[in-house]
């Protein structure tokens, strides 16, 4: 163990040397001696090879294609004929460039021609065609827009809320509609349809005018003929058929003789000339309605009625208007 510490301790007491550092600038310029092998690498020629090489031949392909491509590696240029090309294709450009300068000096003519006498004299322009195109297009959309508008207005729609039954019609556009009528305590029709035609709608309205002037003639003492014909002629634009529309004509025809038989009554009944003369024309006016032969003789006899009752206020007014003769 002694001997060991000694060593270990002689070992560590020895300095150690320090390598000399080498610059960068050493180092690029440092130079270094060239390799050379000890013995040079020769390939040995393959004599039977050698002794049977023949060089490939410089063009390949057709006999044609050699033949022309030979002729042009063999063909001889002359400088002369070179120069002379170039040459004659200055003087070429020149002459062209002076006919232009000739013609440029020139005065300018201006020829006009008249049309043909036959043929198509129109020129297309494409900016009228498009126009044209354009107008036709607006056409087309237009009638497109129309066409829907007016089947979109023959559209009818129903709804029943609150004990009344809403009639919905289209607009005038091609989409939309609009709140028609409403008809309080009509019933919704039984066929039930996502849309309705005119043909089933119109009779709805028509039948509920109709009632409510119904009503009113069934309602006790004088009727109110005024509101009857009111309702009458709010039903008339809804009468789809021929045969509604006479007989809302009718009614309001018999309303009419109605009115003037009442007025002509009641002033026959003042019993004054002026009176009947009143009455007489209520009744002249009621035969120039439509009537059947039963209210044609009605009207008539009224007629006689009220002139005997003129006649006879006219004598006893002439009479009471005679002097008495003198008393002897």
């Amino acid at each position: 163990k002694a001997k060991k510490a000694a060593a270990v301790q002689a070992k560590k007491i020895v300095p150690k040397t320090k390598k000399k550092e080498v610059s960068v600038k050493d180092l690029i310029l440092k130079k270094f001696d060239t390799w050379k092998p000890e013995k040079v690498f020769t390939v040995d020629p393959d004599e039977k090879y050698q002794k049977g090489f023949a060089a490939p031949p410089f063009v390949s392909g057709e006999e044609e294609e050699i033949k022309r491509i030979k002729e042009l590696l063999l063909k001889k240029f002359d400088l002369a004929e070179i120069k002379a090309a170039v040459e004659k294709a200055a003087a070429e450009k020149a002459a062209v460039e002076k006919a232009a300068a000739e013609k440029a000096a020139e005065p300018e003519v201006s020829v006009t021609y008249g049309p043909p006498d036959d043929g198509d004299t129109t020129v297309s322009d494409p900016m009228e065609k498009a126009m044209k195109y354009l107008v036709a297009a607006f056409v087309v959309l237009v009638a497109f827009i129309i066409g829907s508008s007016m089947i979109n207005k023959n559209k009818y729609y129903i709804n029943a809320t609150d004990g009344a039954l809403e009639i919905w019609q289209g607009r005038f556009a091609p989409m939309g509609e609009e709140l028609l009528i409403t008809l309080p305590g009509v019933e919704h029709p039984e066929t039930i349809k996502d849309v309705y035609s005119k043909t089933d709608v119109f009779p709805l309205i028509f039948n509920y005018y109709v009632a409510k002037a119904d009503t009113l003639l069934e309602v006790p003492g004088m009727p109110d003929f005024e509101g009857i014909k009111t309702y009458l002629n709010r039903a008339l634009p809804y009468a789809a058929t021929p045969d509604l529309s006479e007989a809302a004509y009718v009614r309001l025809n018999n309303i009419d003789l109605m009115i003037l038989l009442y007025k002509a009554d009641v002033a026959a009944g003042k019993a004054t000339i002026s009176d009947l003369e009143d009455a007489k024309g209520y009744l002249t006016e009621a035969a120039r309605l439509d009537l059947d032969d039963l209210q044609i003789d009605l009207v008539s006899q009224k007629i006689d009625a009220v002139d005997d009752l003129i006649a006879d206020l006219k004598a006893k007014e002439a009479e009471a208007n005679t002097p008495a003769p003198p008393s002897e």
